[in-house]
């Protein structure tokens, strides 16, 4: 508890307006999206919480979710808590994708920058239809056919 008696007569005001908060509480980004780290929403955290937390969960090859917010523990970023790195390919279900944990005022602002590289293109497959010809396979009867039609219109 601060003692308004061990401040000096410019300090008072300042602790009056802040609402008897401390002028140190921790501000964050705080929301949930898919694909993109934007983030303007910035909320006070609660009382003793001092870190922001940007935590990204590949959800499939098109998409990210990404969440941020106050948080209380980051031991999850320590080294000896992390678990061994995985295979660089494809993922073929959930997984992590980028997580980050900071102790300054905003400081889960942005997130990696090679996001547009790390979502895929859709996979396209094409397949054979049957019934279908493909150009050039059929230009004789094609060219007969639109002979016959065009002499049917006029």
């Amino acid at each position: 508890r601060l003692e308004f008696s061990s401040l000096s007569p410019a300090e008072v005001p300042l602790v009056a307006a802040a609402g008897g908060r401390g002028a140190f509480d921790m501000r964050c980004h705080e929301c949930d999206t898919k694909n993109t780290f934007a983030c303007d929403h910035i909320v006070t955290c609660p009382r003793g919480i001092r870190r922001c937390l940007t935590l990204s969960i590949r959800l499939s090859s098109r998409e990210i979710y990404v969440y941020k917010g106050c948080t209380r523990n980051c031991t999850f970023i320590y080294a000896d808590e992390q678990p061994p790195p995985g295979e660089r390919k494809p993922p073929r279900s959930n997984s992590l994708y980028f997580v980050q944990c900071c102790n300054a005022i905003t400081c889960n602002r942005g997130g990696p920058i090679n996001l547009e590289k790390d979502i895929t293109p859709p996979l396209i497959l094409e397949e054979e239809l049957g019934g279908t010809v493909r150009l050039g396979e059929a230009t004789l009867f094609l060219s007969v056919a639109s002979v016959l039609v065009s002499h049917a219109l006029t």
